[in-house]
């Protein structure tokens, strides 16, 4: 099991603003040298949950993160703005283009997964691999649930984008009462008990306080998004991930997803949730290497690979 006991590791990164074409300023992380990795996080969740993960690749990567419109230090304009999916991979992309990076390796985690896919669609040859970690290209809720239960979150996800406030005062009882929420969603294996209790709560604490418009907005039109249609036509080195007993986005959901992708990579983890990252973070380092490995090694943007 990992030591509970380790630290979140002190990442020098420096920080930068990018505005988008819609007005939302949004706070960017940048740490490292060398080929550029853009981490693309959960929802709701700010650079921090990432972190064991840039820790790792700050050996020999440039490392870019950037908050989601509405969450930690990004910043809504007046008015109403998008939260769709491709509206989030058009952030990202405006990093980048900010940045004057080109072409990045994408490792999403969680909702991360479809916004890396829908980089792809947008601009599939600034993509050099995609590592889709504990996420679904689309429908998150059905994949985990029985259709009828699916149906009934859905409408829960609806109303709270009208009624925010039982939500919200749910997300803020969990960051007031760390050792609650670590019980409940430890209990019900949202977490392992394994996990990196300092990230688990810094991930909750910034959900909680994320701009509730821009949070339930997010969530909705993550529930009704789908990016299936995609992925027989990736051609980037691509690595799906999964936890053995993530009933989030289920192993299934990552077989299906790992199929219909040409030449991906499949790795399912044994006792392992949907917070694999800082459950089991060094199981995931040699597959994720490779993974990088393989798309920094050609040069041929969109050229078929296959699994070793």
């Amino acid at each position: 099991m990992p030591n509970l006991d380790i630290p979140l590791p002190k990442i020098p990164f420096s920080h930068r603003r990018v505005t988008t074409h819609d007005g939302v300023d949004l706070a960017v992380q940048v740490a490292g040298e060398g080929p550029t990795v853009l981490l693309c996080n959960g929802i709701g969740v700010s650079r921090p949950g990432l972190d064991i993960l840039a820790d790792h690749l700050l050996s020999s990567h440039r490392v870019i993160c950037w908050d989601y419109r509405g969450v930690a230090e990004s910043r809504l304009p007046p008015g109403e703005v998008s939260f769709s999916i491709p509206r989030h991979a058009s952030d990202a992309l405006q990093v980048l283009d900010a940045l004057e990076e080109d072409r990045v390796a994408v490792l999403g985690w969680s909702m991360g997964v479809p916004v890396g896919l829908e980089m792809i669609r947008q601009e599939p040859d600034r993509v050099l691999a995609l590592g889709a970690l504990f996420g679904a290209p689309g429908h998150p809720f059905r994949a985990a649930f029985p259709r009828p239960v699916a149906e009934l979150v859905h409408l829960a996800v609806r109303a709270a984008r009208v009624a925010p406030w039982p939500g919200q005062a749910l997300l803020g009882l969990g960051a007031a009462l760390p050792p609650l929420a670590w019980a409940l969603c430890s209990g019900v294996r949202f977490v392992g008990p394994w996990a990196h209790p300092e990230t688990f709560h810094a991930d909750v604490r910034s959900t909680a306080a994320a701009n509730k418009t821009a949070y339930f907005g997010t969530m909705y039109e993550l529930v009704y998004h789908d990016a299936s249609d995609l992925l027989p036509s990736i051609r980037c080195p691509t690595l799906v991930v999964a936890g053995e007993e993530d009933w989030v986005t289920p192993p299934a959901a990552a077989e299906a997803m790992a199929r219909a992708i040409p030449g991906c990579e499949l790795v399912v983890l044994p006792e392992t949730t949907h917070f694999g990252i800082i459950e089991h973070g060094p199981k995931l380092w040699e597959p994720v290497d490779r993974l990088l490995d393989r798309g920094f090694g050609s040069d041929e943007p969109g050229a078929t690979r296959s699994s070793p």
